[in-house]
């Protein structure tokens, strides 16, 4: 009698669920378990990445779906990293939005030059004010494959945009930006589209253990999968002394994708090139020891690929079957 009390129970129970399942499949709110944890796929859907120490300490470029920050300091080249990963991504279409007013006609030769990005798969926005902008970065996702919302800070609330000086607005920014992810986060993951958001860095006088702040509270370190502090510093000709590129200091300070808070890395960037991705490339396989460096020569199986970092490098550039096999034997190492 109880065996038959328990099934009867089971069943209603189980009529309960197969209801509520049908009611949330209709409108894609139900997230289905695999048949099987053996099935698992584990990896996250990325673009794709032409920055190998990327794939080293983060497991890849930006994934789809989520939202990834990069907070600087000025010309630290977040939004240069940025338009980096949309310019590898050949066949996506790219959303920008440019908070800071910075867009002009010659940007687009800018972007061609640097990145590869053509005029015809790139669409800008310039919003007007923060709550604006997070309906731009809605409609863009519905649009593109990439959004980078650029200048996150720059965009006063409505609140404040419509107020006049002498008013104050305590804890507006932070509240809005809150609405702004709380709004934005559940479309931006059923869009599969990849939002990078760029913000700027402030320095926190006399707290040692977080030299950087943020403005606008915790929102954005609270929404955002992976965020990533950028510092830099110049890198100086040995001959003239004058400053020929800057090496972009890389710190995860959140990573739920592959787990590497903490970690410190350096990324080579060139004044007149942008990032440099064939050093790089030599950087991470003489750290790894695939390419052996001896003085100023570098060899690879053996054999000299050049004497001095340029020249090395320009052999990876000119020998792009070379330069994937070294990839590929760093990644091994990873």
């Amino acid at each position: 009698m109880a065996k038959k009390l328990i099934k009867e129970e089971d069943e209603v129970a189980l009529s309960a669920i197969d209801k509520m399942y049908a009611k949330y499949k209709k409108t894609d709110q139900i997230f289905e378990a695999p048949k099987s944890l053996e099935d698992i796929d584990t990896s996250v859907e990325r673009l794709e990445n032409p920055i190998l120490s990327f794939d080293r300490y983060l497991g890849g470029a930006p994934a789809y779906g989520k939202i990834t920050t990069y907070s600087a300091f000025a010309s630290c080249g977040k939004t240069s990293l940025a338009l980096a990963f949309a310019g590898a991504n050949k066949d996506k279409i790219i959303g920008f939005c440019d908070n800071e007013f910075n867009w002009s006609d010659s940007s687009y030769l800018w972007i061609d030059k640097y990145f590869g990005i053509e005029k015809e798969r790139i669409h800008i926005l310039q919003p007007t004010y923060l709550e604006e902008g997070a309906e731009m970065v809605e409609d863009l996702c519905t649009v593109a494959d990439i959004v980078i919302f650029d200048g996150f800070d720059s965009l006063a609330p409505k609140g404040e945009y419509q107020a006049t000086m002498e008013e104050q607005q305590m804890g507006l920014q932070a509240r809005a930006y809150k609405k702004f992810f709380r709004r934005s986060m559940g479309k931006i993951y059923k869009s599969k589209a990849a939002l990078i958001i760029t913000n700027h860095l402030y320095e926190n006088i006399g707290n040692v253990y977080e030299p950087f702040k943020e403005p606008g509270g915790r929102a954005i370190h609270d929404f955002a999968s992976q965020k990533l502090y950028l510092t830099r510093s110049n890198v100086k000709d040995t001959k003239t002394g004058k400053t020929t590129g800057q090496d972009v200091n890389v710190t995860i300070n959140k990573d739920k994708l592959s787990g590497n808070r903490g970690t410190k890395f350096s990324l080579p960037y060139d004044n007149k090139l942008g990032f440099d991705i064939e050093l790089d490339i030599l950087n991470n396989a003489v750290e790894l020891g695939i390419v052996k460096q001896a003085g100023a020569f570098f060899s690879y199986d053996g054999t000299n690929i050049g004497q001095g970092k340029d020249k090395a490098k320009l052999t990876l550039k000119d020998n792009p079957e070379l330069c994937l096999e070294i990839i590929s034997l760093c990644k091994e190492k990873f």
